[in-house]
């Protein structure tokens, strides 16, 4: 047998075992130490049997000894932890002795997560994780606030991996009881054709519109972000075709390049999947993961709207990004209309009060169906094959950095570090709550920087959550606010993952393609401000006052793309430019319906009157571009 087909029969066995084992847990939950073990290394032997590491045609063969002996490795040691489940669940921790089984599940496990970290998100991650390791042991070493004792070995065993915290706490329970599911619905949905809809879709919506090319890339890349728990996967799948048509409309290679990497950033704050860490979330906090969703659609809207204002403007006043329909050949979309019932089905069944995990598995099963209401759209059935060793391996890139993650979950909260942060964050803040907030962003791109945004979210949450709430800002407000600034860092150079992987298609440059994407972003960088002082914005209170506070925000949006643009029907003076970031921070800052607020609609109104209706048109050879 040779090595590639030994290695395709182990993605197959694991593939099925794994995805077999996480459906049966929902029909009949295993004890949470036990699932979570075999989900951990189960998906840890995935990546291995998946990755494809270079081999130097030198040591071709101990390239591939080391990856067979990773699975091997971890297979054994999934096997040996079922074996020591009864007396991990009868210990009394922290009390009885760790015994040097324990010692080397605990080495060899990190080890394992580690190396399978470095072959599916590199190494950003790796020494974030090494860095909280070492904490761990020397942190007596470590200067002024941030010293500590330090834990023993068989101290740090028992933290991380003798019960339901470290690897197998709050990051596995998301990833077994929520994100298996949604990914798996992903899987199946753009398989059986849904994801080359939602594309076309956003085609047949946008192309005759101004700058349609690139209010393509950001609806489809918003209702691709719907199904996709990756801003990457987002960015390559929408990509291959946007990238191209906006450069043919008149984009240079960075520009499309950049838009669609912010883009496709997006669909991580879209709901209902919200890259992952909805799930994370709502695990975290203790609450239904339906209200992190509802949290999470109005900040979402927002940041597609500010950049279909920023494009819409742009195009209007260069005359660039416009693009036929004709030109598009887009398939007839009646046709396949019926594979929509998929996402409606799980998303009723979310707001209709069902579990997150029933939902998607609804939409799962509709989507497996739904394309036979129709000859044109039936599927071979041997694709279920492909769907299942697809599910198998998102899962176990996925799932690695979580394990990875809760490992810095564990140090961070048991050695104070947390909390000595807080302290020092309201110091330097002291009272002013804008200032700790610029602090909190600054801190959350540069954490994310080269990180997955589920990661980034995750200790950015550990991290500055605590100094927020203790601000006065509610939790919830201020997790979103978090996730969202940890999202942006994929834009965000030097390490901006989502511009790199759009300059690939585009062939850009990688250092234009990140900066622009960054600039891009900045029109969504007013929008957590809003929700932060009022929490309505993420759906909580009467639907009236939700309402009424979300035009608030989609005026403000507009005017603060419109301060950055300096253009609208006209090119804007300084004055006017100055009155619309007024207008828009006024909006912002001001409870709604206080009198600030109030004064900030009027005002806006009336400019918006001024500029459309009033203002003379300038003479020719005044405009400027």
């Amino acid at each position: 047998m040779t090595y590639a087909l030994l290695m395709r029969v182990i993605q197959v066995v694991l593939s099925f075992v794994y995805v077999g084992m996480l459906l049966t847990q929902f029909f009949s939950p295993l004890e949470p130490m036990a699932i979570a073990s075999f989900h951990v290394f189960m998906a840890v032997a995935l990546v291995f049997a998946f990755s494809t590491e270079s081999e130097d045609q030198k040591f071709v063969w101990l390239t591939r000894a080391i990856t067979l002996a990773c699975v091997g490795l971890s297979l054994a040691i999934a096997v040996l932890y079922h074996l020591e489940i009864p007396r991990l669940q009868r210990r009394l921790e922290m009390i009885d002795p760790v015994f040097p089984v324990d010692i080397f599940m605990h080495v060899a496990g990190v080890v394992l997560i580690l190396e399978a970290v470095r072959r599916s998100v590199g190494m950003s991650l790796v020494a974030v994780v090494g860095v909280f390791i070492a904490y761990a042991y020397f942190g007596y070493l470590a200067p002024g606030w941030v010293s500590f004792p330090g834990f023993t070995l068989a101290t740090q065993a028992e933290l991380v991996s003798m019960q339901t915290s470290g690897i197998f706490g709050v990051t596995a329970s998301a990833a077994v009881n929520f994100v298996f599911y949604f990914v798996m619905f992903g899987a199946v949905f753009s398989a059986t054709g849904g994801g080359p809809l939602f594309i076309d879709l956003a085609m047949k919506a946008t192309s005759r519109l101004a700058g349609g090319a690139a209010k393509m890339s950001l609806v489809g890349s918003a209702l691709f972000g719907m199904v996709s728990g990756s801003a990457i996967a987002n960015t390559t799948s929408t990509g291959v075709l946007t990238i191209p048509i906006m450069h043919r409309s008149g984009y240079s290679k960075e520009q499309a390049a950049a838009t669609e990497a912010i883009a496709s950033t997006g669909g991580q704050l879209m709901p209902p999947v919200m890259g992952i860490s909805a799930f994370v979330m709502a695990d975290l906090l203790g609450i239904p993961y339906i209200t992190i969703a509802a949290a999470g659609l109005i900040p979402a809207c927002a940041f597609y709207f500010a950049l279909l204002v920023i494009v819409d403007l742009r195009a209007r006043k260069s005359g660039v990004g416009n693009i036929s329909a004709e030109l598009l050949d887009i398939p007839p979309l009646m046709p396949r209309i019926h594979l929509l019932l998929a996402p409606i089905a799980m998303i009723a069944s979310l707001v209709m009060g069902y579990s997150a995990p029933f939902a998607a598995l609804v939409g799962t099963v509709i989507s497996l169906v739904a394309p036979f209401l129709r000859k044109s759209t039936w599927y071979p059935l041997r694709d279920l094959f492909d769907i299942v060793i697809d599910t198998a391996k998102q899962m176990g890139w996925i799932s690695a950095p979580l394990a990875a993650v809760g490992i810095v979950m564990v140090v961070a909260t048991q050695s104070n570090l947390a909390l000595k942060f807080v302290s020092m964050l309201t110091d330097i803040g002291g009272s002013n709550l804008y200032l700790s907030l610029v602090l909190v962003i600054f801190g959350c791109i540069i954490m994310g920087m080269g990180l997955p945004t589920v990661a980034a979210y995750i200790i950015g949450s550990l991290v500055f959550v605590p100094a927020l709430t203790g601000m006065g800002i509610e939790l919830l407000a201020a997790n979103m606010f978090v996730l969202y600034y940890c999202v942006l860092s994929m834009v965000t150079p030097p390490v901006a993952l989502c511009s790199y992987a759009a300059a690939g298609i585009a062939g850009s440059n990688v250092n234009k393609t990140g900066v622009l994407a960054f600039l891009y972003s900045l029109v969504i960088f007013l929008v957590p401000f809003a929700f932060v002082n009022d929490p309505h914005l993420l759906w909580q209170g009467a639907p009236w006052a939700i309402g009424v506070a979300a035009i608030g925000l989609v005026l403000a949006t507009f005017n603060w793309a419109v301060f950055l643009e300096a253009w609208l029907k006209h090119r804007l003076n300084i004055v006017e430019r100055v009155m619309f970031l007024v207008l828009s921070l006024s909006l912002v800052v001001s409870p709604t319906l206080s009198g600030m607020w109030l004064a900030g609609i009027v005002g806006s109104l009336l400019l918006l009157s001024w500029c459309f209706l009033l203002k003379p048109a300038p003479r020719a050879g005044q405009q400027g571009a």
